[in-house]
This record gives structure tokens, C-alpha cells and sequence, in this order.
């Protein structure tokens, strides 16, 4: 009985990733309290409300200076596909971050959705 209390704990005490749809995204993207992120290399444009743009997607620890300070932040990841931001989106937790959403099917399922790729030289 104290092992299955010990692990409602623990599970209580993980991080959440909700998957979002591109319209959820859109709704994230547009709250200024969001911080948007985009790990997709190289750059193919962005979400509009982009915060930040970290290119070293695989080692997404040495980029701390440019991640909220407030681990429960809410925080708004993506790349391309989705699989770049779902490594991203593992790192973070690791990080101890705790309210991260997850941009399913990344900008490919933004653009199908008919939403506006930004581009940025």
C-alpha cells in the first residue's frame, strides 16, 4: 500500500504535455503570458508570437538563458513535423518544466489547418 501511494505521488508530481491542435495553438500563440518556442532546423519560418527560436533542438539545456525563468510557465513548443519539438518537449520536463504544450503535427498541421506561416530573414 506504501509502494501505490508512493507512486500517486510521484505521478502527480510529473509534468503534463497536453497535445494541442493548430487552432488550440493558435489561441496559446496569441496570449501574451505563452511563451512560444520553435526547435524546428533549419529555420522554415514561424507561429506568429514565436518568443524564441532554438536551433540546437537536441540539447535544449544549454539554451536555459533563453527558456522562461518561472518553471510553470506556460510554454508553447513546435517545430516542423512534430518530431524535433517532441524531443524538445522531453528536455523540458527533464528541465522541470511544468505546463508545456505540444504543437501535434507541428507547422505541417498549421499550414493544412490554413494558418499563416511567418517568415523571418
Amino acid at each position: 500500500m506504501r509502494y501505490a501511494l508512493m507512486l500517486l505521488f510521484l505521478l502527480g508530481c510529473a509534468s503534463a504535455v497536453n497535445d494541442v491542435t493548430p487552432l488550440e495553438a493558435q489561441a496559446l500563440a496569441a496570449d501574451p503570458s505563452v511563451f512560444v518556442l520553435n526547435v524546428h532546423t533549419p529555420y522554415e519560418g514561424e507561429i506568429a508570437g514565436t518568443d524564441a527560436f532554438i536551433e540546437d533542438w537536441e540539447h535544449i539545456a544549454n539554451h536555459r538563458d533563453q527558456l522562461p525563468a518561472d518553471k510553470d510557465a506556460p510554454i508553447l513548443v513546435y517545430c516542423r513535423s512534430g518530431r524535433m519539438s517532441t524531443s524538445a518537449v522531453q528536455q523540458l520536463q527533464e528541465l522541470g518544466y511544468t505546463n508545456i504544450n505540444h504543437l501535434t503535427g507541428g507547422m505541417n498541421a498549421w499550414k493544412d489547418a490554413g494558418l499563416p506561416i511567418e517568415e523571418h530573414p
